[in-house]
């Protein structure tokens, strides 16, 4: 139980004061018992209970009593009170320091028991923090390894994204190139056969010519064993006459003309080799008549072949005026 000092102090101020006026009212002459020394002590008083009150008989009794009292009693007992007093007062001084020392260590005791506790609820906020930076630490490095683990997938997910579609690419590259490779080579069937057919045609039209142009050698100079009905290899500029009419009615044979150039009259020019071959072909008048004309020479390209004793068949001018 918590005893508080100016509590202790008035308590102890209120015996004094009783016990003074016990020894004023009746102060007894037996030696006072010396009171024990214990702990928690502060006095030691010999109570008299007074006289009830109205008694007449107790009024005697204190009468007597004082007045068998001398001086000299009186005096000790003053003694006495004061001793009493003298104690009584060392014995609260006492007390008080007491109490001080004991609210002094109490106050320590709290001092020491709150810096505990402060160090403990310090030591207890630092392990929560450093908990809580722990977890903080782990989760940061949780969320770390995750994206990591997030990142990589990403990218390999991006690089199979990225072989495959090289690989697509590849695909169709290679698919376009089979593609470009097959249409080269349908085409290059194809320009052959376009060769082939044309060489064909072209040799064709070639024999045809040679055919014409040997049965019009035959119809204009007859055979050199002089075939009955044949014109023979003699003479002169009639021999040129004749070839060059043939000439004429050979082109004109093969000459495809339509009616914008119906009246239109050229004059062409050709030059014949010994073999038969047509150059140096020319050709004045109407432009149109003039090219169609020539474009049939080159499309015949070989001529009978010219007598050997005619020089003037040779160089051959014709008048040609296409006719529908």
């Amino acid at each position: 139980m918590k005893i508080n000092l100016g509590t202790a102090f008035v308590g102890a101020l209120i015996l004094h004061l009783a016990l003074i006026g016990i020894l004023a009212s009746n102060i007894s002459l037996d030696k006072p018992e010396k009171p024990e020394d214990g702990m928690g002590n502060i006095m030691h008083a010999v109570m008299v209970s007074p006289p009830a009150k109205g008694s007449e008989q107790g009024r005697k009794k204190d009468s007597n009593v004082v007045k068998k009292q001398d001086p000299a009693t009186t005096k000790a007992n003053e003694e006495k009170r004061r001793q009493a007093e003298a104690d009584l007062e060392k014995r609260v001084a006492e007390q008080k320091a007491a109490e001080q020392k004991r609210q002094a260590d109490l106050a320590l005791k709290k001092a020491e028991e709150a810096k505990k506790k402060a160090e403990a609820e310090k030591k207890a906020l630092e392990e929560k923090k450093k908990a809580e930076e722990a977890k903080k630490k782990a989760e940061a490095e949780k969320k770390a390894l995750e994206e990591k683990k997030k990142a990589e997938e990403a990218k390999k997910k991006a690089e199979a994204e990225k072989k495959a579609l090289e690989e697509k690419k590849k695909a169709e590259e290679a698919k376009k190139k089979a593609e470009a490779e097959k249409k080269a080579l349908e085409e290059k069937q194809k320009a052959e056969e376009e060769a082939k057919k044309k060489a064909e045609a072209e040799a064709k039209r070639k024999a045809e010519a040679k055919k014409a142009a040997d049965a019009l050698e035959e119809e204009l100079f007859g055979t050199a064993d002089g075939v009955e009905g044949g014109q023979g290899l003699g003479g002169g500029s009639g021999i040129a006459s004749q070839y060059g009419a043939k000439v004429q009615t050979l082109i004109e044979q093969q000459w495809r003309i339509d009616p914008s150039m119906q009246g239109k009259t050229v004059v062409v020019t050709i030059q014949v080799g010994s073999d038969g071959v047509i150059s140096g072909e020319k050709c004045r008048g109407d432009k149109r008549v003039c090219d169609s004309a020539l474009n049939t020479l080159r499309l015949i390209g070989m001529l009978p072949m010219p007598p050997r004793e005619c020089k003037d068949c040779n160089n051959i001018v014709i008048t040609m005026t296409p006719k529908l």
